[in-house]
């Protein structure tokens, strides 16, 4: 195998993984759960406050909705507001969020979270909330806009993933196109 080819396939490798990773984390997700509390925790760029990590820069408050799903398994989600910066869902509401969650909590609601992002317990990392909204129903379809959005990401996925292996192929007949070409133009067949 030559060099070119090892190349393009480790780029191709690289590119796959990249996009799909990106389009996991960033694209929003929904789960049906019931919200069994909540939190605020003030924090900076090494995480929570505390006696042991204490605040050496500027901090902020982030929220944290304690959650449990329909089999019992337990789920920690961060809300805090995207503001301006990526991913961009221009997120400002966190607040209110936390309003609503402590009310789903309060009524003993199953709730429909809408969210982006990973839960990684060993680097402390959560899943960002995007809404809530209550769920009419034991049962109700969880198929939404966030759903169809999910499935596009992957199609957008797949199709950019066809074209960076089309661009080599295009250019690769393109220039054996040209080396069969004669001098006066004409095309050797």
């Amino acid at each position: 195998m030559s060099l070119m080819k090892k190349i393009f396939i480790g780029y191709i490798l690289c590119f796959a993984i990249g996009t799909a990773m990106l389009c996991l984390y960033y694209l929003p997700s929904t789960d049906i759960v019931k919200i069994t509390g909540s939190e605020v925790k003030r924090v900076d760029n090494d995480g929570p406050i505390s006696a042991d990590n204490p605040a050496d820069g500027p901090t902020r408050d982030v929220y944290y909705i304690y959650t449990s799903d329909v089999n019992k398994k337990i789920m920690v989600y961060r809300n805090e507001d995207t503001g301006w910066s990526v991913p961009w869902y221009f997120k400002f509401n966190s607040a209110d969020i936390q309003a609503q969650a402590q009310s789903a909590n309060d009524a003993n609601q199953m709730s429909r979270i809408v969210y982006y992002g990973w839960r990684f317990n060993m680097v402390n990392m959560f899943k960002n909330i995007v809404s809530i909204k209550p769920v009419e129903g034991f049962g109700a379809s969880t198929f939404s806009f966030y759903t169809i959005l999910k499935f596009a990401g992957w199609i957008i996925w797949l199709a950019l993933i066809l074209v960076q292996l089309a661009i080599p192929m295009m250019i690769r007949r393109r220039r054996e196109r040209r080396e069969l070409a004669r001098p006066d133009g004409s095309i050797v067949e």
